[in-house]
């Protein structure tokens, strides 16, 4: 468990609890009529029971062991599910780049005759989808035994996603079967496909691959949100705040009292 405050000093244990330093009677709205002034705060039950509560937590922010609940086989299965998310964001970055780094550029090739045609990278486009469903396959299988709802919705989205797809994927040559895996045909990327058409459908911003990799992260931060809140971990916030653990609240609470 923790909380997020970006300053921390007397002013932000009195907001923290709902009240304001410069009016003591309303520090703790219905506790005001017991608790009136900064004296009381320092000797009262109530700097006990914030000490108390957060007791378990040791000096790093890390819930102690004899009070953490936690499951190994849960924590490698969330460990698992952002790893398969990030490797599937992985297999997209590489479908979705852009200037020097795309595999969609067309390439210009010499037979034996010397004559130059100048086409996709076949064998680059179709090892890049390869990899992307592989990717794919494993996060689904991973994300579908997760107990999170957040993990489940991300992973369902995704599939519900590449489903409504199902007619145009087939035309690039992949298909989903009854485990919801995506399958590549491999001569029919390469040799029968119309490779504008699939470029379209692996690139560029509201792109298929667009789509699934949105999902893919929202997966990755689930996983890494309820795997902190297993081991008790402090980390920074999304906006780059750093999330103080219940001791560093109670070491700022000792420091005014």
């Amino acid at each position: 468990m923790s909380l997020t405050i970006n300053s921390f000093g007397s002013e932000s244990i009195y907001s923290l609890f709902g009240g304001s330093s410069n009016s003591s009677s309303s520090i703790f709205g219905g506790l005001e009529a017991s608790i009136n002034n900064l004296a009381q705060i320092r000797s009262g039950s109530y700097g006990k029971l914030v000490k108390s509560y957060y007791a378990k937590y040791d000096s790093e922010g890390n819930l102690k062991s004899d009070s953490r609940v936690k499951s190994k086989e849960k924590i490698s299965d969330l460990s698992g599910i952002r790893n398969d998310a990030s490797a599937l964001n992985k297999a997209t970055d590489t479908l979705l780049a852009k200037g020097k780094n795309s595999i969609w550029e067309q390439v210009e090739t010499e037979d034996a005759d010397g004559k130059v045609t100048k086409d996709y990278d076949r064998d680059k486009i179709y090892n890049a989808i390869n990899s992307f469903a592989k990717a794919y396959n494993d996060l689904v299988d991973s994300g579908q035994e997760a107990e999170g709802m957040g993990v489940l919705t991300q992973v369902a989205a995704m599939v519900t996603t590449s489903q409504k797809a199902a007619s145009t994927l087939g035309k690039a040559g992949i298909t989903i079967d009854s485990k919801n895996h995506l399958n590549v045909d491999e001569d029919f990327l390469k040799n029968k496909a119309t490779m504008s058409y699939v470029k379209d459908l692996f690139s560029g911003t509201g792109s298929y691959a667009y789509q699934i990799a949105t999902k893919a992260s929202m997966t990755n931060s689930y996983a890494s949100t309820s795997l902190a809140d297993i081991t008790g971990k402090k980390s920074y916030t999304s906006s780059g705040s750093y999330s103080l653990s219940a001791d560093d609240i109670v070491s700022k609470f000792d420091q005014i009292t």
